[in-house]
């Protein structure tokens, strides 16, 4: 007989598979309401057959009667709430309307009785495991896990059973009746379990508080290590587990209309993320004034060591740049009085490098006074200076070229040279660009890079430059005239050096005229004075001898 219902029972499972809209397509016509209704008298009284029956099996046969008794009841319970829905959208609901109603109102009772029971035996365990904490043995543990483990899955029917009790009262006041009783019942009941999972799951976080310590004191990659963070994960479930129980009972009291706000922020605490419950005003409030009165608490308890550390890495900071300050001023009296003839650059690099490495020194000292751990943060900065490096390829490759320029020197600031198309005075220089002041007074500011790709010419690099200096004159002058007048304006220039060779020569013979040369030897800085103060005394002179000059044309070597 009992073989021959659970096959039935099997057979109506398919009832549960199919989609309900399939079924409340039809629920407008009556015979597939006449149906349903047959169906839940079959289940009904199937329920009670399991009952009696079960009052007379024990052992596996009492345990495999129970099971079966829940599937049977899940069922049914199914059946009532579909058809409740169906109902109301049905033409037809005067015939149908009582017999639904008697079955929910039936079943309210039923599942009251459960949670009653399951108050009794819920009890029953408590007493055991507090008699197995009272009397504890190692022969005991396993009895006293399994009244732990009995008791924990009591508390998870009891939740099943309170969200089935709050839907059938719901379904019966969607058909108009009077539930009022069975919300009353629910209500002071789910509120108290909610309170019982909210405090269980701060039990657990005090837990998981002290195995985190525990934790900080060993190594990670120790044996010890590795199971406290096995029962960290653990415990992490569990909370994770119980707050999402909350958060069932904290939707059932919203659908009474009660404050479910302190439950809600729980729940968020918990697991961590945000939900629904976040938009909630109370929830929100109380959120925050729990997090104001940690942190005041945090605040009240830390105040003296901040204030303390942060006095200290203000003046840590102060002071690495005041010393860095004395140093640069040091380093470029020392570099004037013994190295004045060092670089520009090279000087401006090695202050700038030790003030800002003095700088950093200084910060990571501060940093490691307020608890930083100093090694993350170096390899951080090694990790950073990758990926800069990386995205700024253009800029390093100026850089090394503004290296070269440092090593090898072929100008300085104050020098003037001709590179990469542009010619001026050098202005200003570091390791990435050189400031060039061309002769109409323009700032150009080009890449090292560009400079180094370039032949430099650095125009004032030597003291001395010698001059070239060509002037045409006509076959009919008279050549040693020429040079006579040519040779005494260079040597009564005062620019020009006495001590260096100079000489004036017939340097080419033309077609219509001869080219003379005057080479002679001036300082860099004279240069183009020189130049044009004896282009100007070679014509003066030639006009007074009536000599006439064709072209005047210079070099300089």
């Amino acid at each position: 007989m009992y073989l021959n219902k659970i096959i039935t029972v099997v057979s109506l499972l398919l009832l549960i598979t199919f989609p309900h809209s399939v079924l409340s397509q039809e629920t407008t016509d009556e015979k597939p309401l006449k149906k349903a209704a047959e169906e839940i008298t079959f289940f009904a009284d199937l329920i009670e057959q399991v009952n009696s029956e079960k009052k007379e099996a024990k052992g596996t046969e009492a345990r495999a009667l129970t099971k079966q008794l829940l599937l049977i009841q899940e069922i049914y319970r199914s059946l009532l709430w579909n058809f409740a829905g169906d109902l109301q959208q049905a033409e037809n609901k005067a015939e149908f309307s009582e017999f639904i109603s008697s079955h929910l109102i039936k079943e309210s009772e039923v599942l009251k009785k459960e949670i009653e029971k399951n108050f009794s035996k819920m009890a029953d365990l408590d007493e055991k495991i507090v008699t197995g904490w009272n009397n504890y043995t190692k022969s005991g543990r396993a009895r006293l896990a399994a009244f732990t483990s009995k008791l924990s899955k009591k508390h998870k029917e009891q939740e099943k059973l309170y969200s089935a009790l709050v839907k059938n009262a719901q379904k019966l006041t969607d058909l108009g009746q009077d539930a009022s009783q069975d919300f009353s019942f629910a209500k002071p009941l789910i509120k108290k379990h909610a309170d019982m999972l909210s405090g269980l799951i701060g039990l657990e976080k005090d837990k998981l508080t002290l195995l985190e310590k525990k934790l900080s004191a060993v190594s990670s990659e120790s044996a010890d290590g590795k199971k406290l963070l096995s029962d960290i994960r653990a415990q992490n479930l569990r909370i994770q587990n119980e707050a999402s129980r909350l958060k069932s009972m904290a939707v059932l009291l919203d659908s009474l209309e009660v404050d479910a706000s302190l439950y809600q922020k729980r729940v968020i605490q918990s697991i961590g993320s945000f939900s629904s419950g976040i938009f909630d005003r109370k929830v929100v409030s109380h959120l925050f004034t729990e997090w104001w009165l940690d942190t005041k608490k945090w605040l009240l308890k830390q105040a003296p060591e901040l204030v303390g550390k942060t006095a200290t890495f203000i003046l840590i900071i102060l002071l690495s740049f005041f010393i860095a300050t004395l140093i640069k001023r040091m380093l470029r009296r020392v570099f004037k009085r013994t190295l004045p003839d060092m670089s520009e650059l090279a000087k401006n690099f090695i202050v700038s490098m030790s003030s800002k490495l003095l700088i950093l020194a200084g910060l990571l000292f501060a940093l490691s006074n307020l608890g930083v751990q100093i090694g993350p943060v170096l390899a951080g900065l090694g990790i950073m200076g990758f990926v800069v490096g990386f995205a700024l390829q253009d800029t390093l490759s100026n850089f090394a070229s503004g290296m070269m320029i440092l090593i090898y020197r072929p100008y300085d600031v104050g020098d003037k040279i001709k590179s990469a198309g542009v010619k001026g005075k050098v202005s200003k220089m570091n390791l990435v660009s050189t400031t060039i002041y061309t002769s109409e007074n323009h700032q150009l500011t080009v890449t090292n890079k560009k400079i180094c790709g370039y032949i430099i010419h650095n125009v004032t690099s030597q003291p001395l430059k010698r001059l070239d200096l060509f002037f045409r004159v006509p076959f009919s002058a008279d050549s040693e005239a020429v040079r006579s007048a040519i040779a005494d304006v260079v040597d009564n220039c005062p620019t020009v050096v006495d001590d260096k060779t100079r000489s004036v020569r017939i340097h080419e013979l033309g077609e219509t005229d001869v080219k003379y040369l005057a080479r002679f030897w001036v300082a860099t800085d004279d240069l183009n004075e020189t130049q044009w103060a004896i282009s100007e005394g070679v014509k003066k002179r030639f006009d007074e001898e009536g000599i006439s000059l064709t072209i005047v044309e210079g070099t300089k070597a």
